[in-house]
């Protein structure tokens, strides 16, 4: 230890109050929240690791200072520690921007998800013995990682490209992003160096050596030549558009993606560019690429033209459409022996491979399953191309998260997964430990590894809280990591060396969508959707997954309803291409299906009345309503959309005073009334915003129907004459789901938000009861029988009430 830094250290934790031992951070001065992990750093190893024990130091001092001291790797920590830290960065995007209460809940809920379930008992204790109003049953752990090293923040707008640059010292990462900025971040340590600003927004990133000295290329506005070590700027080059996209050469040669068409940059000579304007413009990939000793660059316009040119002149070689009216989604080039090999991924889901120096088509890459097909689900996203024991594989992302794997030389189909639940945004390959790795990221939140000989399945890198953009690897320390930046605007690493194929047989491949609870003998059911082909069914007191029900031609399920009709469980679905399915638990068999049109179904309610028909009424993305029979097959179309934008977000069936009515919100802010038996209006109001939450109850009474809009207002409303009764205030972000239920002999509203919470309100005077905060968008709740459920991000959370309930 630092003998000075370590009494000034010991002074600052001396002055802070005590109860029952332990330090009271939540009583600490902002500065001793914002610096006391600084002091820790200067004071040595045991001042730090003392401070990372303390679950009230995590859960009180400012996120962004902890996380500047942060090790990038944990290996090292005891066992306790490693534990709270673990699950302090699960979620250490979602701390940077709630309070420390909110910290405190979440901090309790990741330590369960990792299966610490004393830490998480001890972390829900406050100061003062307090208790949290809700203590958490279960929960899946679908999006929560072992394998998570580093978490690095400062970016305040998506982040568009990762590089990774070894220099002799160190390894660092440098992100481009749309806030203006590149960051360089040190993996070693995992703390930033520098921030390179720019102008505009930023695309990509390069790196390359000029006389003799390492540099990093940027592209936005402008080319911007920069020092990494130092994070000077070198040079720059206006282009006069934006740039999309850049190669350079060994030799100094930068080719450009510009609005203008391709743009050749010579770094060695001053003011030295040359257009390509033979290519067209628009364009959108450029690599560079060769044929024996001879360097040459390829671009690929809007114009769905690919055009080889020679370096620097910029003279075209050929210029050619690979797949006409079939749009070019991705690229990649590969140098196989002494010449370059381009492989040209289409919205059809085909891959065109040429030689790159003369356009000629080697293959043709085409599924069956895809043949024929344009602007669909299966759209290359990424390319990956890689050497094999057998020879080269172009391994090939789709925007319906499938992973297919070719092999370059004969064209033949090796293998097909269903790799993501989302769409593939990266395919790389690395070595770890002498085997060839593929590395996978995509929209679904999470980074999945394989073995690229086989195709067996390895890790999956989850906790990223939004699509993950960009990918890379490095090696750090030895070890070999991947690199990951996403929407949530972090960076994070993972050590590639584990293996952890299997998932929670409970976890959801994509966003949980919809929630519904239900009695079935002496079990509660959860019943959860969220935008994969099936529906799951869990045992909602302890997280058991029972079973899963499958939709016919793989449809994404949005939406779901469970009920009772004739004393049996039935349960019925809507999916994103307009499918709607009827179950009956107790067989698992489908009983009817049908499709409603062409546009996804957001919402479907029941109204199953004993020893009559089903009858089930589903919203659609068009502003369709329709009343599906499922026993006769019958579909009737109660609500025509009048505008494009009238589109149904939610329903929910009501007892109106002149028969059952439909209560809908609409995604151009209608909230709407009209009648369940011939779908006359009874009334409609407007919100600035769109309404994509409702539920009714009888308050005193009287019926009454909440609607939540993406201001974050809750209005209620009476039921029949529609007049405003109240406006709940509260939330941060879009409402995403409303529940009426009662607790503890009250009539409560239960509202789930995509600004992480769940607030309990009494809607007979308007107050906030309480909250429960999460580490994610909420987007479905459902409250029965003293259970709880929270649909958030990829999870599902259990709760139920302590014996005494606080105001918050």
């Amino acid at each position: 230890m630092n003998g000075p830094e370590e009494a000034i250290f010991r002074q600052l934790l001396n002055g802070l109050p005590q109860s029952g031992g332990i330090r009271r951070w939540d009583l600490a001065g902002p500065y001793l929240r914002r610096h006391a992990a600084e002091h820790a750093v200067r004071a040595g190893e045991s001042a730090l690791m003392q401070l990372f024990s303390d679950g009230e130091f995590l859960i009180n001092a400012e996120p962004r200072a902890v996380a500047a001291a942060l090790p990038p790797f944990r290996d090292d920590y005891p066992g306790p520690t490693r534990q709270i830290l673990d699950a302090y960065c699960a979620s250490l995007s979602w701390h940077l921007r709630v309070s420390a209460r909110a910290r405190r809940q979440i901090l309790a809920l990741d330590a369960r998800r990792l299966g610490h379930r004393q830490l998480a008992e001890r972390i829900e204790i406050g100061p003062g013995g307090t208790e949290p109003a809700w203590r958490c049953l279960w929960s899946t752990a679908t999006n929560i990682s072992a394998s998570a090293g580093a978490t690095m923040t400062g970016h305040a707008a998506g982040i568009n490209d990762v590089l990774i640059a070894d220099l002799p010292d160190t390894t660092l990462a440098i992100t481009a992003s749309a806030d203006h900025t590149v960051r360089i971040w040190d993996l070693a340590t995992g703390q930033a160096r520098h921030v390179l600003l720019h102008t505009s927004p930023v695309a990509h990133v390069a790196a390359t050596a000029l006389e003799g000295r390492g540099i990093v290329l940027t592209a936005s506005d402008r080319l911007v030549v920069w020092d990494p070590l130092s994070g000077e700027p070198l040079d720059y080059e206006d282009v006069g558009s934006t740039v999309r996209h850049l190669a350079p050469t060994e030799e100094g040669l930068v080719v450009l993606a510009t609005g203008d068409g391709p743009l050749v940059v010579d770094l060695n000579r001053d003011s030295s560019r040359v257009r390509v304007t033979g290519a067209g413009r628009q364009a959108r990939y450029v690599a560079v690429c060769r044929e024996g000793r001879v360097r040459f660059g390829l671009s690929v316009t809007e114009g769905n033209f690919v055009t080889a040119f020679t370096l620097p002149g910029g003279e075209v070689l050929h210029r050619h459409m690979p797949r006409k009216a079939d749009r070019i989604t991705a690229q990649a080039v590969v140098d196989v022996g002494d010449q370059s090999i381009a492989v040209l991924g289409h919205a059809s889901g085909a891959c065109t491979v040429a030689h790159a120096h003369t356009g000629m088509i080697l293959h043709t890459l085409q599924d069956a399953a895809l043949s024929g097909s344009r602007q669909t689900r299966g759209a290359v996203t990424a390319i990956g191309l890689h050497a094999s024991r057998s020879g080269w594989r172009a391994v090939v992302g789709h925007r319906d998260g499938t992973l297919r794997t070719w092999d370059l030389h004969s064209g033949e189909l090796l293998r097909t997964a269903q790799a993501h639940a989302g769409p593939i945004t990266v395919v790389i390959t690395d070595t770890v430990g002498g085997l060839r790795v593929l590395l996978t990221a995509s929209e679904d939140d999470t980074v999945r590894t394989w073995d690229a000989e086989t195709g067996r399945s390895r890790d999956v890198l989850a906790g990223h809280t939004s699509d993950v953009t960009t990918a890379a690897t490095a090696t750090v320390r030895g070890r070999p990591v991947a690199v990951t930046a996403s929407k949530d605007l972090t960076v994070r690493t993972w050590d590639l060396r584990y293996e952890r194929p299997m998932e929670d047989p409970a976890g959801h491949a994509n966003w949980v969508r919809a929630i519904g609870l239900h009695r079935e003998d002496e079990r509660m059911l959860a019943v959860t959707t969220c935008s994969d082909p099936f529906v799951r069914i869990l045992d909602a007191g302890t997280g058991e997954a029972l079973t899963r029900l499958a939709v016919p031609e793989r449809d994404f399920l949005q939406t779901c309803a469970v009920f009772t009709h004739d004393g049996r469980t039935k349960i019925v679905a809507g999916g994103a291409g307009g499918i709607l399915a009827l179950w009956d638990y107790g067989t698992r068999e489908r009983e009817a299906t049908i499709r409603m049109g062409k546009t996804p179904v957001n919402a479907v309610a029941v109204h199953a009345p004993a020893e009559r028909p089903i009858q089930v009424i589903a919203g659609a993305n068009d502003g369709t309503i329709a009343l599906w029979e499922p026993q006769t097959g019958q579909i009737d179309r109660l609500l025509v959309p009048t505008s494009r934008n009238e589109g149904v977000a939610c329903l929910t069936l009501a007892p109106g005073e002149h028969g059952p009515v439909i209560v809908s919100g609409h995604f151009d802010g209608t909230y709407r009334v009209s009648s369940l038996h011939h779908g006359f209006p009874r009334h409609r109001k407007r919100h600035a915003t769109a309404v994509k939450a409702v539920a009714w109850s009888e308050i005193a009474s009287a019926p009454c129907a909440a609607a939540g809009d993406d201001t974050g207002k809750i209005t209620l409303r009476h039921l029949d004459s529609g007049a405003t009764l109240r406006t709940l205030h509260g939330h941060r972000g879009p409402v995403r789901s409303l529940a009426f239920s009662e607790l503890a002999s009250l009539k409560v509203l239960i509202s789930g938000s995509r600004d992480g919470t769940v607030r309990i309100w009494d809607p007979a005077n308007g107050t906030q009861l309480d909250r429960i905060d999460l580490p994610d968008f909420v987007q479905t709740i459902a409250h029965r029988d003293g259970i709880l459920a929270v649909g958030y991000g990829r999870e599902v959370s259990v709760f139920t009430p302590n014996s005494r309930t606080s105001a918050s």
